[in-house]
């Protein structure tokens, strides 16, 4: 068991053979015999074997509080029998004693002047640097001897001056005197050890470094965080100055970005007030990765509480038709990647489901997946929840602000639905995002990084609306680095037959379908897909109590005026028939408001800036 107190001797004071028998009395204290010009060698050795405690008379101890400010230092007091062993070593009677000690005092002078018929001339306490012109001093004053401790009497030895040198003896009364504040000390030890194991603990805890600095700008403390961001061991930072760390002009509360080591460290400081004055500083560090990991972890958490996470799977896509097995073919590969993907297809088809099954076998499947159906959001809204806002950035906008959905996926996935109802100028934004890939909050100029991977979806033709200069071509070409295109159910096969009976399973429905009805189903043309088939389902259970299902129950619940046998290319799509739809409300409104446009909008439920744009955007204005 390695030795945590060291008990420095003077050479002079004791002989090799009482050295031995201490170390053998006190097997848990190391006796040493030190220089009294150099006793900081000793000790910088003997610090490795862990040693916390020394004990050293005068000089030694003095000069191992400055040169060990965390050290615990025991002063070796020199007592009355101590000086009396010391003057019984030779005949005194008549002489003049100069008794000259280095930051240690002796009381009761006068009485061994008495009981040896001597003359004493005392030098107590006397610092370092006047010691050679106290001891010649001593001699020009007519001492014949200078009693004092290691250090005085080599120095007198080495001055060649005419009086004689006697050391000051450690006797047992002193030796007994330093063991018993020794374990004093070391009780003491004891309870701060277990105060301060408790206080590392609890700062080694935290993910930050944290340092502590005193008045002089030395360092207190020090985590082990911190330590490692140093790259150095924690007790050889203590009792550094911090400058030698951090430049002095470091602001107080503001992260500052300094370079240590070669990493970058984002450096609070924060100065410790007590009342009025300033009691030392407090040193935060952090890792900009620990705090993007730690920013990740409490978004993904935010993100699992407000349901931003992908359910789907490409096991969960039903079919198995060559086109939608090539198609999840394709999907999978691009999972592998990072690149910005845009799936096109018709209403019901599976888009979204495509966008989570891809999400879910990438890297990012940890993450969020955030759906923005950007149909849904009216302009003035869409920013808003797509780049969040800070307080007062409009009426009604949160006390706190909010963050954005983009925020929301950062690490993950953010899924842009209906890409194509975004509006020119909402597009550029959402071209910056992805170019920049940093968002600034509404009301904000603060960038905040996002690292997101898009996924958008469409049922119309882009290129089409980026030659009609609707829909920005760079974004367009930002989206489609890759490309999927789901095919429609009617393109399928027979992958309609096996979802529907996917959904009567699912409903715990037994019912089978005739022959007839098969034929049927296969050739209608599912203008609403997957969707159209989910509804069927939902039907037959909610209508039907027999066990086959025919052609002409399918029929009545079917919408079969949909139903052609005509080539699907001859028919409008999806989209031509909403926009004609479209066209119709909103000229119906205009001759129900007389031409008013306000009151029209007013008609459509729709601000009069919504109505215009609508129209613009039908060729109606």
């Amino acid at each position: 068991m390695a030795k945590k107190v060291l008990f420095l001797i003077p050479r002079d004071s004791m002989d090799e053979e009482q050295r031995r028998y201490y170390n053998r009395v006190y097997p848990e204290i190391d006796f040493e015999f030190s220089d009294p010009y150099d006793p900081v060698t000793l000790v910088e050795r003997k610090l490795k074997d862990g040693i916390e405690i020394v004990a050293g008379r005068g000089n030694t101890a003095a000069s191992i509080r400055q040169n060990f400010p965390n050290l615990h230092v025991v002063q070796i007091q020199v007592t009355g029998y101590d000086v009396i062993r010391s003057l019984e070593q030779t005949d005194l009677s008549g002489a003049t004693v100069a008794v000259i000690t280095n930051n240690v005092d002796i009381s009761g002078l006068s009485i061994f002047e008495q009981l040896y018929s001597i003359r004493i001339i005392g030098y107590l306490m006397v610092p370092f640097t006047k010691l050679e012109n106290t001891i010649r001093d001593a001699v020009l004053r007519g001492a014949q001897y200078i009693l004092g401790g290691a250090l005085t009497c080599r120095m007198a030895n080495e001055l060649g001056i005419p009086a004689k040198a006697i050391p000051l003896v450690v006797g047992p009364e002193s030796m007994s005197y330093a063991i018993h504040d020794i374990k004093q000390v070391q009780d003491a030890v004891e309870v701060e050890a277990a105060r301060q194991g408790f206080l590392n603990r609890l700062l080694d805890s935290i993910g930050e470094g944290v340092i502590s600095v005193d008045l002089k700008g030395k360092i207190t403390l020090v985590n082990t965080n911190a330590a490692r961001m140093l790259q150095v061991p924690p007790h050889f930072a203590i009792g550094k100055a911090i400058n030698d760390y951090f430049p002095e002009d470091t602001p107080d509360g503001e992260d500052t970005l300094i370079n240590i080591n070669g990493n970058q460290i984002l450096v609070t400081r924060t100065p410790v007030i007590q009342g009025k004055r300033e009691n030392g500083v407090i040193y935060t560090l952090h890792e900009p990765s620990h705090i993007e990991s730690l920013e990740t972890h409490i978004r993904r958490e935010t993100n699992v509480r407000n349901s931003h996470v992908a359910r789907f799977h490409f096991n969960d896509i039903i079919g198995q038709s060559s086109a939608l097995q090539e198609t999840v073919r394709i999907g999978k590969n691009y999972a592998k990647t990072d690149a910005s993907v845009l799936i096109i297809g018709e209403t019901g088809s599976g888009k979204e489901m495509f966008a989570q099954s891809i999400h879910n076998a990438g890297n990012r499947r940890k993450g969020a997946f955030v759906a923005v159906n950007c149909a849904a959001l009216p302009e003035t809204l869409l920013e808003s929840e797509l780049f969040g806002y800070v307080e007062g950035a409009f009426t009604g906008a949160k006390r706190k602000g909010r963050a954005g959905l983009f925020e929301a996926a950062h690490g993950g996935t953010i899924f842009l639905d209906e890409i194509s109802e975004t509006s020119y100028s909402s597009q550029g934004r959402l071209l910056r995002v992805l170019q920049e890939k940093y968002i600034v909050r509404l009301g904000s100029q603060k960038i905040i990084p996002v690292d997101v991977r898009v996924i958008a979806a469409t049922n119309r033709n882009l290129q089409e609306l980026v030659e009609q200069g609707k829909f920005r071509e760079d974004l367009f070409y930002r989206l489609n680095v890759l490309n999927l295109t789901i095919p429609p159910l009617r393109e399928r096969e027979a992958d309609a037959i096996i979802l529907l009976k996917h959904f009567l399973k699912i409903a715990g429905l037994n019912i089978s379908l005739s022959g007839d009805a098969v034929s049927f189903l296969n050739r209608y043309q599912w203008r609403g897909n997957v969707r159209e088939v989910s509804n069927l389902a939902d039907r037959i259970v909610a209508t039907t109590t027999n066990s086959v299902i025919t052609q002409s129950q399918v029929e009545r619940l079917l919408d079969s005026r949909s139903f052609s046998s005509q080539p699907v290319t001859a028919s409008p799509t999806p989209f031509q028939i909403r926009e004609k739809n479209q066209e119709k409300e909103i000229m119906d409104a205009i001759q129900q408001a007389n031409g008013n446009l306000g009151k029209a909008a007013a008609i459509l439920g729709v601000n009069r800036s919504t109505l215009w744009r609508r129209m613009k955007k039908l060729n109606l204005s």
